[in-house]
C-alpha cells in the first residue's frame, strides 16, 4: 500500500466502524430535514407533499404526532402553514431551511432503503463524509498522517462527537468550514471555496469565509522582504479567484431560491430574527455561558492559545481568526430562539468556533509538529469537556451551572431565555408577563422578571405587596432583570 493512501483508508475504516456502532439522533430542526430529505430522495424536488409526510411517519413512528399540524394545514389549504415551513410562489410547501443538507443525505437514504440499512442513518453518512473530507484537508495541511489524525481527534473533541450523529447540518457545517479554511491555507483554494460554499448554504454567515480566508492566507504567506503591494498581488492568482467564484456561487443558491419562492433573500431572518435582541449579554453568553457557550466545547483550545499561541505571527493570525468568529456570530445574536436544541455546546457556537481551532492548528504547523504535552493536554481537557457536555439536555442546567448557582449565584446571570427554559425544563418562548423563580432546596432563590411587567412586584411578593428598595437587582438583556436572594417587600401603594 502506498503511504499516501494509508491515512485516508484508516480514517475511512474508523468512520465506518463508528457508523455501524452509532445510531442517528433526532435533533435540531428534525421535522424539516427529514421531510426534505425524503422529498428529494423520492421525487427529486424539495417541496413537501402529503406522501412525504406519510413516508417520514413510518421512519419515526414515535414522533408521528409532530407532523400533524403541517399535514392538517396542507390538507386544509392554509396559506400560512406550520411555522417551520412556508408556501412558495406557486403554493408548494417548502421548509424554511435551504435543501442543501437534505440533498447530501438524499442519495444515501435511497441506497439504504434499497439495502435494508435504517434510512435515517443517511444523515450520519452525510456528516461522516464531511469529517472524511476534513481529514483529507488536514492531511494536505500538515503533510503528515499523525498530524492529520490528531487534527481529526481535535475536531471530534471540540463538539464533533456531540453532533456527528444528529439529523441536523451542524457537523457538516463545522467540518466543511474548517476544511475550507485548511484547504485554502494549504494551497487548494478551489476545494476550500467549494467546502465553504456548502457550509454557507445552511449557515449563511459563513459567507464571511470569503473575506477572511484570503486575509489569513495573506498573513500566513507574508514576506517581510517585500512591500505591501507585492504581498497582496501574489494572492491574486487564478486559482484563488476561481475558489472565490465557486464558493460564492454555491452560497448564492439559497438566497436566489428564497427570492424566487418567498420574495425575500432569507425567509428565516425575515420571520425568526429580531435585531433588537442583539446585546452584550448575548455576546458574553455565546462565549462563556456555562450551559451552551463556546467555552463548553473549547476549554482546552482556549487555554492552549492563551498559553502558547501568542508569538508575533501566531498572534496576528489568531486575532484574524477571532475576528472571523465575531463576524460569523454577529447575525446569530438576533435569533428569536437562543436556547435552541444544543447538544452541550450551542449549535452556533460549535461551527462558529472552528476558526479558533484553526488558530491552534496554524500554531502547531508553525512549530513543526504536535508537542507531546500539548497533545496530552488537549486529549484530557477536550475529552473531559465532551463527557461533561453529553451529561445534560438543553432544557436543564449543566453541572457547572448548577454548581455556580448553588455556591456563588450572585455572580451568574445567564441570558434570560436560557435561565427561563432550563429552570422550567421546557422549550418555550419567554414571556414578559411572567416571573421565573429558581429556588433549589436549601439555597437562596434567584428570580427573573421583566421591568415592563407592572405586576412583577406582586408576583414576587404576594397580593397587595411589591418590591422594596434595597433589593439586589441585576440588569440583563433588554428589559429583563435578575433578583438575587429573597425579595424584600413592602405594601403596594
Amino acid at each position: 500500500m502506498r503511504p499516501a493512501w494509508r491515512f485516508p483508508l484508516a480514517l475511512l475504516a474508523a468512520l465506518t466502524v463508528l457508523f455501524c456502532l452509532n445510531q442517528p439522533i433526532l435533533g435540531g430542526d428534525m421535522l424539516e430535514y427529514t421531510l426534505d430529505t425524503v422529498a428529494i430522495a423520492h421525487h427529486g424536488t424539495p417541496d413537501i407533499r402529503l406522501d412525504d409526510i406519510a413516508a417520514v411517519r413510518k421512519l419515526v413512528p414515535q414522533l408521528g404526532w409532530a407532523f400533524d399540524p403541517l399535514e392538517q394545514d396542507m390538507r386544509n389549504g392554509v396559506q400560512n402553514v406550520y411555522p417551520a415551513f412556508a408556501r412558495g410562489r406557486s403554493g408548494d410547501v417548502f421548509p424554511i431551511h435551504f435543501f442543501g443538507y437534505p440533498a447530501l443525505a438524499a442519495l444515501p437514504l435511497r441506497v439504504f432503503e434499497a439495502t435494508g440499512i435504517p434510512p435515517l442513518k443517511a444523515f450520519q453518512a452525510a456528516n461522516y463524509a464531511a469529517i472524511f473530507v476534513l481529514g483529507l484537508a488536514l492531511l494536505r495541511f500538515f503533510r503528515s498522517a499523525p498530524g492529520a489524525s490528531l487534527g481529526v481527534l481535535l475536531f471530534l473533541g471540540c463538539g464533533g462527537v456531540l453532533y456527528m450523529n444528529q439529523t441536523s447540518p451542524e457537523c457538516v457545517g463545522a467540518a466543511s468550514l474548517l476544511a475550507g479554511l485548511l484547504f485554502w491555507l494549504g494551497g487548494a483554494p478551489l476545494a476550500g471555496g467549494v467546502m465553504a460554499g456548502l457550509a454557507a448554504q445552511q449557515n449563511p454567515t459563513i459567507v464571511m469565509f470569503f473575506v477572511f480566508a484570503p486575509l489569513l492566507k495573506l498573513c500566513a504567506d507574508w514576506r517581510r522582504d517585500a512591500d505591501v503591494r507585492t504581498n497582496v498581488t501574489t494572492q491574486l492568482t487564478r486559482a484563488n479567484i476561481a475558489g472565490l467564484a465557486a464558493g460564492l456561487s454555491l452560497f448564492a443558491l439559497p438566497p436566489l431560491f428564497n427570492l424566487v419562492q418567498f420574495g425575500v433573500p432569507n425567509i428565516i431572518a425575515n420571520k425568526f430574527s429580531n435585531p433588537g435582541l442583539v446585546s452584550g449579554t448575548r455576546l458574553v453568553s455565546f462565549f462563556f455561558d456555562l450551559n451552551q457557550g463556546a467555552i463548553v466545547a473549547l476549554p482546552g483550545v482556549a487555554a492552549a492559545l492563551l498559553a502558547w499561541g501568542w508569538r508575533r505571527r501566531s498572534a496576528a493570525t489568531a486575532a484574524v481568526c477571532l475576528a472571523l468568529v465575531l463576524a460569523l456570530i454577529g447575525p446569530a445574536l438576533a435569533v428569536l430562539n437562543w436556547n435552541s436544541g444544543a447538544a452541550g455546546v450551542m449549535r452556533y457556537a460549535f461551527w462558529a468556533g472552528m476558526p479558533l481551532v484553526l488558530a491552534l492548528l496554524l500554531r502547531v504547523r508553525t512549530h513543526g509538529r504536535w508537542p507531546p504535552l500539548l497533545a496530552l493536554w488537549l486529549v484530557l481537557a477536550q475529552g473531559a469537556a465532551m463527557v461533561n457536555a453529553s451529561r445534560y439536555s438543553y432544557v436543564e442546567f449543566s453541572p457547572a451551572a448548577r454548581f455556580v448557582l448553588a455556591h456563588i449565584p450572585e455572580h451568574y446571570h445567564p441570558e434570560p431565555e436560557i435561565f427561563a427554559e432550563r429552570m422550567a425544563g421546557n422549550d418555550d418562548y419567554i414571556h414578559p408577563d411572567k416571573v421565573y423563580v429558581y429556588r433549589p432546596a436549601g439555597l437562596p432563590p434567584k428570580a427573573l422578571f421583566n421591568a415592563t411587567n407592572p405586576r412583577a412586584g406582586e408576583q414576587l411578593c404576594g397580593p397587595g405587596r411589591t418590591l422594596a428598595p434595597g433589593n439586589r437587582i441585576v440588569k440583563s438583556a433588554q428589559t429583563w432583570r435578575y433578583l438575587d436572594g429573597e425579595p424584600r417587600c413592602m405594601p403596594a401603594r
